[in-house]
């Protein structure tokens, strides 16, 4: 799945994560809390996620990518209230996670659970 999204750009995927966080904290104000917003960020995440990916790939794979793409958006979120806005960090923030992503993403393709044959020696 993180193939298909670097596919769809993982940079911009990384960035909208983010900036829904930030969008997030400038509808809530001062009235949101985080356990409120990470619930409300999920849901969305997920919606959005499933209606991409749900029918390809396994409920397991597409919450992991959910609960991924909430950790940044939760940082989009947390930011604001914990610092003045600030280009640079942001930039270079979203720099780190994407390089990380690339790191960790899987050397071969992510199998379909309902179309693969599995060869063994």
């Amino acid at each position: 799945m993180q193939q298909e999204i670097q596919g769809h750009g993982l940079k911009e995927s990384i960035v909208m994560a983010f900036n829904l966080g930030v969008w997030m904290k400038q509808q809530k104000g001062q009235t949101g809390n985080v356990s409120e917003a990470s619930k409300e960020l999920r849901d969305m995440i997920y919606w959005n996620m499933f209606q991409q990916y749900g029918d390809t790939y396994p409920t397991d794979l597409v919450n992991a990518n959910v609960e991924y793409f909430l950790e940044i958006a939760l940082l989009g979120y947390i930011l604001p209230g914990v610092c003045p806005p600030d280009k640079e960090l942001k930039t270079r923030l979203l720099a780190l996670i994407e390089a990380r992503a690339r790191e960790e993403a899987p050397q071969k393709p992510i199998e379909q659970h309902s179309t693969v044959t599995s060869f063994h020696n």
